[in-house]
């Protein structure tokens, strides 16, 4: 599952941005490739502190999807925050140099500190329309784990106990 596409780039930060990062020789459209590697990257940068959480790939979100004779219909979609996030990643990737205080790369440092949350269970990915996005992981997350526990039998008799005080 894609977190993010060109398209949702392009609905995000505008079609003129996309163009200046992608053809900057000639500036008129936008070059998808560039762009698509970018959001390659992006989810593979995302899916190292997910991926510590939750199963990969994940499920996605099962939206309503009503289509004609199927009212029940739904798709799965991928999280809106890691849609987000992996557009704020794609467009860092995009940037050649940028210092501290551009809102590009503030915006990227905060998608950052998100996935670490993500990664360290602070955070749980969310599904606005209900359920969970993906399988999350054994044990990362409170009451998630089954646990084993193994005793053996044991009996204590007076003798055992002899010369204790």
């Amino acid at each position: 599952m894609q977190y993010a596409s060109v398209q949702d780039l392009m609905d995000r930060f505008g079609e003129r941005e996309l163009i200046q990062l992608t053809d900057q020789d000639e500036l008129q459209a936008v070059k998808t490739p560039r762009a698509q590697r970018a959001l390659d990257d992006a989810q593979a940068f995302v899916d190292g502190f997910v991926g510590r959480i939750y199963s990969l790939p994940l499920m996605g979100c099962k939206k309503p999807a009503p289509e004609p004779g199927d009212p029940h219909a739904v798709q799965f979609v991928p999280p809106p925050q890691l849609m987000r996030i992996c557009c704020d990643v794609a467009r860092y990737y995009l940037h050649i140099h940028l210092s501290p205080e551009h809102e590009v790369y503030l915006r990227f440092k905060a998608a950052e500190r998100e996935l670490q949350a993500i990664a360290d269970g602070k955070t749980l990915l969310s599904c606005p329309w209900g359920g969970a996005p993906g399988q999350q992981l054994a044990g990362d997350a409170p009451g998630e784990a089954e646990v084993y526990s193994s005793f053996s039998r044991r009996s204590v008799s007076d003798d055992d106990l002899r010369g204790f005080a």
